[in-house]
């Protein structure tokens, strides 16, 4: 009698440790779906925090390109040629590290850069010497970048709000 007490004791104590290892797996997977939506949540926060970077960035970008074409106006070339490669860093900033821009987005700021970098060559090689008539022409090719700046800037807007 003594011995089938421990038999069903036995029994008992493996059914509890089926019981409790079945508990303990099922928290596991529990725990593990609750780690993957809280790592898409910060995956997801992470990429909303830097559309709003890329965003204010370009709204920043845009300020000192209307900085740059109140310099071309005045004929200040030395102080524009300052201002080219300075603006054109931040666009370099903005375009490598924001990944949730599209292509079409990246090719924009792209050509923006390589319109200041030119600039920037027609400028030295004139010896501060611009014409107004081409001091003119890069203020409009300026304000259509601006333009396209501020549509990826809204885009990027939009897109945090959604």
């Amino acid at each position: 009698m003594l011995g089938d007490a421990g038999s069903i004791a036995s029994l008992i104590g493996v059914f509890v440790s089926l019981l409790g290892l079945g508990f303990a797996i099922a928290q596991i997977l529990k725990l593990r779906g609750e780690t993957q939506a809280a790592r898409e949540a910060a995956e997801e926060t992470r990429r909303a925090l830097g559309r709003e970077i890329a965003s204010i960035s370009l709204a920043r970008v845009n300020e000192r390109i209307e900085g740059l074409k109140d310099l071309h106006r005045q004929g200040e070339w030395n102080r524009a040629l300052d201002r080219y490669p300075e603006i054109s860093r931040v666009l370099i900033d903005i375009r490598s590290r924001h990944p949730g821009m599209s292509d079409e987005q990246r090719t924009t700021i792209q050509g923006v850069i390589a319109q200041l970098n030119e600039m920037g060559k027609v400028v030295e090689s004139a010896d501060g010497g611009v014409q107004r008539e081409e001091a003119q022409r890069f203020n409009l090719q300026l304000l259509d970048d601006q333009l396209a700046l501020s549509e990826i800037e809204s885009e990027l807007q939009q897109s945090q709000s959604t």
